[in-house]
Order: structure tokens, then C-alpha cells, then sequence
């Protein structure tokens, strides 16, 4: 007589990498909120940057503001995954949990992956407010339309950047990470054009750069295509071979790391 053997439910190793980072992002977030001296700095800094240096700069115009917007909101973003990247991760390399967590069945992608998401979803929180402010106290004129095409953007833009942070946080310790990331974050936004400034409005040599960042191929995928409806096509290929460069980058300072901790 045959017989069979019962069998649970089998899940897909794709199911199983998702349920990893969404458990993965769950913790990360939750130590995240329980850090009001992190979280309410970055949440207001976007909005009082914009208030000072923003708004007021808008003149009654309501192209200005929605480029005002963008930009601001583009700076906010940046100063969150950068710092949550590069500052956090090098900071939990040195702490017993994260050498725990090493030990858990999840790679560096799943880890990496959870990371974008909670910064993405931190980012999406402190850009409520700022929008918000915006069209309370300057004539931005979207449509739902350019809406949702303007948080696509964001979001798009936020992942090599974001990955950008996570190779700092790997590659350098804490004491490294902190001063880099602040070194590199006023120019990447200023040259890139995040504060609503155009190449022609820079510096000489700053013009000469500007064309390579991927904060400015950011700031034009927001103009071209959040504001304007039209996909630029050679920005978005920089963007996506930025975020394939700085991932490598940041898988071979994770896989250096780990061999260094456990050897």
C-alpha cells in the first residue's frame, strides 16, 4: 500500500525574500520612531529649510513654486536616506544587535531592500508636511496627474541616492561616515540643482560638474517629467546605472565588513 507523505504549505524563495524584508523594514522602523531626537529633526528641517530659503524666493509665481517644491522636497529626501544610510548604518556596524542580526537567514539585497523602505516611507512622511505648507503659502498649481507623477519621481530618485548612503555606511566607519555624508550632502543638493538653480546659474566650474551628478539627473527627471509630463530618457539610464554602481559598491563593502567581524 502506498501512502503519502503530508506536506505544509511550500512558499516560494520570492515569498519568503519578501516576508524577510518586510519583517526586516517592521524592525527597522519601529527602532526608528522610538527615536524622537532623530525623527523630529529630520522631519522638520525640510519644512524650515523650505520656509527660509524656498518660499519666499517664489514671487507670486506659480511655475517658481512647483519648482520650489520639487526641489525642496527632492533636498528632503536626500538628507533623509543619506543620513539614515550612511550615518545609521555605520553607526549600528559596531553594535551587538546588528552582529545578531547578521547571523539571521537574510542577505545583504533583502537587507539593503528593507532599508530603501523604510527610508522611502520616512521620506514620504516628511514630505506631507512640506507639501502641505506649500500650497498653503505659495500658488502651486498641480494637478492630481503631476501629483502623482512628482512623488513618482521622488521615489525613483531617492533609490541611487539611497544606495549611495548605504555604500558610505559600509564602506566607511562612524567616525568617517558622519563627515563625508555631511561634506557631500549641501553640494550634491546645490550643484544638482535641488535648490531650483539651473547650470547656467552656478559657477564655472561647478557648471562643469553639475551635468555628471545624480542629484542633478534627479532634479531635471523632476522638472522633465514631474512638472512637464515628458520622460527624459538619458537622465533616467544615468539614474538606473548610478544605482547599479553604488549597489555594487555597497554589497562589496558589506561583504568586507562581515568578513572582517566574523573571521
Amino acid at each position: 500500500m502506498t501512502g503519502t507523505v503530508g506536506r505544509g504549505p511550500v512558499r516560494s524563495s520570492g515569498s519568503t525574500a519578501a516576508r524577510r524584508v518586510l519583517l526586516n523594514a517592521r524592525l527597522q522602523w519601529d527602532e526608528l520612531v522610538h527615536l524622537p531626537a532623530v525623527t523630529v529633526p529630520s522631519l522638520a528641517l525640510p519644512l524650515v529649510t523650505y520656509l527660509i530659503f524656498g518660499a519666499p524666493n517664489v514671487h507670486g509665481s506659480s511655475a517658481a513654486a512647483a519648482g520650489a517644491l520639487v526641489g525642496f522636497a527632492g533636498f528632503a529626501l536626500l538628507g533623509i536616506v543619506m543620513f539614515q544610510f550612511g550615518v545609521g548604518i555605520a553607526a549600528d556596524r559596531e553594535s551587538p544587535w546588528e552582529r545578531y542580526v547578521r547571523t539571521l537567514p537574510a542577505g545583504p539585497g533583502q537587507r539593503f531592500a528593507a532599508r530603501l523602505l523604510v527610508a522611502l516611507g520616512f521620506g514620504v512622511a516628511a514630505l506631507v508636511p512640506l507639501c502641505v505648507c506649500a500650497v498653503l503659502v505659495t500658488p502651486v498649481d498641480l494637478d492630481v496627474a503631476a501629483w502623482l507623477r512628482v512623488i513618482g519621481c521622488l521615489l525613483v530618485g531617492a533609490v541611487p541616492l539611497g544606495l549611495l548612503g548605504i555604500m558610505l555606511g559600509y564602506l566607511f566607519s562612524e567616525r568617517g561616515a558622519l563627515p563625508l555624508t555631511n561634506l557631500l550632502y549641501l553640494p550634491l543638493s546645490y550643484a544638482g540643482g535641488l535648490f531650483n538653480t539651473r547650470p547656467d546659474d552656478l559657477p564655472r566650474v561647478v557648471a562643469a560638474v553639475s551635468p555628471w551628478l545624480p542629484t542633478r539627473q534627479w532634479s531635471d527627471l523632476l522638472l522633465y517629467y514631474g512638472l512637464g509630463g515628458v520622460w527624459p530618457t538619458g537622465q533616467s539610464l544615468a539614474l538606473a546605472g548610478y544605482a547599479v554602481a553604488f549597489a555594487v559598491l555597497a554589497v562589496v563593502g558589506y561583504r568586507r565588513d562581515e568578513q572582517r567581524q566574523y573571521r
